[in-house]
């Protein structure tokens, strides 16, 4: 092959759009019914209901940039792209990871929420809320981190000096840790709900199917090992990086996608059991319980012998 040919003018850039919307629609359509169930019959909003808004709001943002960044050429190969619109890919890519952080650190702040309404024990609240203010810290810190970067776009716009700038290794060595701590957080909030559910006086049906709907966050664990294997696998020194980015920019928003669906899921329950009872199926009963009960059946025996008030005698017998 000639090594002066020309690459092909292929452009991977609308499949990503078309499967980041088509995910994005699934996410909305689930947060939809999820903020339905929680107004109807009354308001009941609470902390996670918020926090999954703002990740859904953030995820927006995602979306508009992504699309911006694949209308300037982001998915095609660099030498089909003008100088001056490569410059507009790395801003909007890089603004792209910034939302994408907050939308991911919110749905699992969300779901860690979700679980503090679940549990009074005070050994379980200390778990999740730890699992809070960890994903909090590591989202705060992730973004500082990215805006310190020399090659980011504020830092070329208030040219820091080279002495003041984070080396790649301690940034990629940060995203590392930050999908890892991710993962770990999204295995926190999968296991803990199997000790709670468990505990709780709900039909087995009832107590499965929530446990599968929380234990959902696990897909994006999966997923994030595929972004992280994309990431390492990347190669920084090949000048058609807008090209060879787009498998790793495709599986980050999977992540978004899927984890607001993972914080939104444990509240389809109710609108799925109003949906049983409206199709004439029975919905998640209460199992009752067997109860051990006294009942007292007095037993009176006349006396043949006696006259006036000495005449009869009354014999009560308790049967148990």
């Amino acid at each position: 092959m000639d090594a002066n040919k020309l690459p092909a003018s292929d452009n991977k850039g609308p499949t990503l759009l078309a499967s980041v919307f088509a995910l994005y629609a699934i996410a909305l359509i689930v947060y939809v019914v999820r903020v339905w169930s929680r107004l109807s019959p009354k308001f009941a909003l609470t902390a996670a209901d918020y926090a999954i808004t703002v990740s859904l709001l953030a995820k927006c943002a995602s979306i508009g940039l992504t699309t911006a960044a694949v209308q300037y050429g982001f998915g095609r190969h660099a030498i089909y792209i003008p100088l001056a619109d490569q410059s507009m890919i790395g801003k909007l890519t890089f603004a792209t990871f910034i939302v994408s952080i907050i939308s991911s650190g919110f749905a699992r702040i969300s779901i860690a929420s979700l679980l503090l309404q679940v549990t009074a024990k005070r050994w379980w609240r200390v778990a999740i809320w730890a699992t809070i203010v960890l994903q909090a810290i590591i989202m705060i810190l992730y973004c500082v981190v990215q805006l310190a970067q020399c090659q980011s776009v504020i830092s070329n716009k208030i040219n820091i000096k080279q002495s003041q700038c984070l080396m790649p290794s301690h940034v990629w060595s940060f995203s590392y840790a930050y999908i890892s701590l991710s993962m770990f957080g999204d295995i926190v909030c999968a296991v803990i709900p199997i000790f709670l559910i468990r505990s709780l006086t709900r039909s087995l049906i009832e107590k499965v199917l929530t446990s599968i709907l929380l234990a959902s966050c696990l897909l994006a664990s999966g997923i994030a090992i595929a972004k992280l294997y994309f990431m390492i696998t990347f190669d920084f020194s090949s000048p058609d990086g807008f090209y060879l980015m787009v498998d790793e920019f495709f599986w980050s928003r999977m992540e978004e996608s899927v984890i607001i669906i993972a914080a939104c899921a444990p509240l389809l329950r109710v609108p799925i059991e109003r949906l049983l009872v409206r199709l004439g199926m029975p919905g998640f009963q209460i199992p009752a319980r067997d109860l051990s009960t006294i009942s007292v059946t007095p037993t009176i025996k006349e006396s043949a012998s006696g006259s006036g008030s000495d005449s009869r005698r009354s014999e009560r017998e308790y049967a148990v």
